[in-house]
């Protein structure tokens, strides 16, 4: 019975958590170039923290094909 209802938890929240579907056009999420401030970016000195001093960051990256 769990597994059941575990089951169809996780298919109803896959319903209800896609925004978008076949055919939508993503939201604009766009950034000026170099927003980060100094002009350059390295992903793994910038976003582990371990490198920087404990300040962790998502990084996400986007990308859109078409065949």
């Amino acid at each position: 019975m769990l597994k059941r209802v575990a089951l169809a938890s996780l298919f109803i929240a896959n319903l209800i958590a896609l925004p978008l579907q076949v055919g939508d056009t993503c939201p604009d999420f766009s950034v000026p170039i170099c927003a980060n401030g100094s002009g350059d970016f390295e992903l793994y000195a910038n976003a582990n923290g371990a490198e920087n001093g404990g300040e962790y960051h998502a990084v996400w990256i986007d990308i859109f094909a078409s065949w």
